[in-house]
């Protein structure tokens, strides 16, 4: 046996096959949720266990926007995570500079503070964070939603944008103001382009977290008019029985622009995920 079948075979061993069982048991999931979402109620609880629908049909899919109006449930999650990715971003954005770039006194007791902000489960904090909403006449209303999803995604991602800027060597800023730019205007035109991809990292990590909060908005949100998706779901799971066939459409509804936006963003991600982590 040549070298290089043994290396052909030692490949195949030990890293073509555990990626084929790890991509297996990583899509498996998915497809069952697409396969249930096609099928019928009979199809759903037939014994033996159907892998593929025998009648393909949609009306998953048509009742989640007829009967049950997930049509507004959508654009009321859309809302909620492209405001709170935006605010979030441009937040941290700010803060991660400034912590970053100055010393200024209680710096470390705020970085402290921002640490023990990330060791709070929401269960912890929804009662005290549902009163404050209740005495601002914010229930049932999206902004409650925008302003807790802001403040619990924002130490995080200032945390991502200060290790960024803590990869970028102050000498660029230096020599963009020795040539005329104010500090402002070397921030937007020189560090700006060169962190986008960390940027857009940050922006998605938001708008995940946002898209798929759940604990906070059961406790904001009783209105069905203004359900988010998470919220929606919950509506096929009743007291004697789970709407599997719904159900699973829903979740693919509720997967679609998350899978889109990862297809769009995954070249700015590989890079930008990682970048922060290197101190400069």
């Amino acid at each position: 046996m040549t070298i290089a079948t043994k290396k052909k075979l030692s490949d195949i061993a030990f890293r073509n096959i555990p990626l084929a069982v790890f991509l297996v048991f990583t899509l498996f999931p998915f497809y069952w949720i697409i396969n249930t979402s096609l099928k019928g109620s009979i199809e759903v609880f037939a014994t033996p266990i159907l892998y593929w629908p025998l009648n393909p049909t949609l009306a998953n899919f048509q009742g989640l926007f007829t009967r049950f109006g997930f049509g507004t449930f959508f654009v009321n999650s859309v809302i909620v995570a492209s405001v709170t990715t935006f605010l979030v971003t441009v937040m941290s954005l700010l803060g991660g500079y400034a912590m970053s770039r100055y010393k200024f006194k209680g710096k470390v007791f705020m970085y402290i503070l921002l640490l023990i902000t990330q060791m709070l489960p929401a269960v912890v904090l929804m009662i005290p964070l549902f009163q404050m909403m209740n005495n601002m006449n914010l229930i049932n209303n999206l902004i409650s939603l925008i302003i807790v999803c802001t403040c619990t995604n924002l130490p995080f991602c200032l945390f991502m944008m200060m290790g960024y800027f803590n990869s970028i060597s102050v000498s660029l800023e230096e020599a963009a103001q020795i040539d005329g730019c104010t500090l402002l205007r070397s921030i937007f035109l020189i560090l700006l382009p060169a962190m986008l991809p960390n940027i857009i990292a940050t922006g998605a990590y938001a708008f995940i977290n946002t898209w798929n909060v759940y604990v906070y908005a059961t406790a904001f949100i009783t209105d069905k008019a203004v359900y988010t998706l998470p919220l929606g779901l919950k509506m096929f799971q009743g007291e004697y029985g789970t709407d599997y066939g719904s159900l699973s459409a829903g979740c693919v509804v509720a997967l679609v622009p998350v899978i889109m936006i990862f297809a769009f963003i995954q070249k700015h991600l590989s890079g930008g995920a990682t970048a922060g982590a290197v101190k400069g």
